[in-house]
């Protein structure tokens, strides 16, 4: 019989071998690069290590004055972890899903009618049950770095008492700095909040406060008519699309982590928000 520690380690192998198979990366691999871009210090150049680095002490400077944890490098951490997470749920996904049955293989014959019927294994659990976490890996990583940038705009952390959400600072950035929206890589933001992100929450929203995936899928099938190969069809694609649409999100993140980065190298050279004013305000 093998050790424990055996099969974890066979278990971490496949693991690997799937992140390679289906290309899924976070922005700790390759020594902190992504696309030839480092994670950690993505300039090119020696006057743009100058625009990271004042990026860097601006965010420094206000968790301080904010009275938070001073090191930059904790929330920063906090997102390129957040990627590493969500990379393993989609690995572990990746591992399970060619062993998800299938309704419309799941039938007999009744009254010379084909019977759909749903008999789910472990695997189907072990997969249904990670697609939540998932969602929920996605929605902290976005409000992981909505925090980051709204560290950036201490008159709305003022004005909220710290209580932010996904679109607070996007609104505030819009509603009182329109200057600001000129930006491509605000743009790029912008429009993920307005189209995308909307359909990650919406679904999260049900797995947390309503049903998770297992549950939901099975009331889908009660729902459904089980002598309908084409209603079975249905409830496979839409499980089957999960997988797909959760890796190009991952993909989102790692882009919209830059985009941020360089949003805020811009903002850094656009306005000081560190006034004496404040510094007065936040004693």
């Amino acid at each position: 019989m093998k050790a424990r520690i055996e099969i974890i380690e066979e278990y971490n192998t496949l693991l690997r071998e799937i992140y390679m198979e289906y290309d899924l990366r976070c922005l700790a691999d390759e020594d902190y690069t992504y696309k030839g871009r480092n994670v950690l210090s993505p300039a090119n150049d020696a006057e743009q290590d100058m625009v990271r680095s004042g990026l860097y002490t601006r965010l420094e400077q206000i968790l301080t004055l904010n009275k938070a944890d001073n090191n930059f490098m904790h929330a920063e951490n906090e997102l390129i972890g957040t990627t590493a997470d969500l990379k393993y749920r989609l690995g572990t996904l990746y591992l399970y899903a060619p062993y998800v049955v299938k309704l419309q293989d799941s039938y007999y014959q009744f009254n010379g009618k084909d019977q759909f019927y749903h008999e789910p294994t472990y695997l189907d659990s072990r997969y249904n049950r990670e697609i939540p976490v998932a969602f929920e890996t996605l929605y902290k990583f976005w409000q992981r770095l909505m925090d980051y940038i709204t560290a950036f705009f201490p008159e709305l952390l003022l004005k909220t008492k710290g209580v932010t959400y996904f679109h607070t600072v996007i609104n505030h950035i819009n509603n009182t700095q329109p200057h600001l929206t000129s930006s491509l890589n605000f743009q790029w933001i912008n429009n993920f909040a307005d189209q995308t992100y909307p359909l990650i929450n919406k679904q999260r929203k049900v797995f947390v406060h309503t049903e998770g995936f297992e549950n939901q899928f099975f009331r889908n099938f009660l729902d459904a008519d089980t002598t309908a190969i084409s209603e079975m069809e249905v409830l496979d694609a839409k499980r089957q699309d999960l997988l797909p649409f959760l890796h190009q999100q991952m993909e989102l993140c790692l882009e919209g982590y830059f985009k941020a980065m360089d949003f805020l190298n811009e903002l850094v050279f656009e306005q000081d928000a560190m006034t004496e004013e404040f510094r007065y305000r936040l004693k």
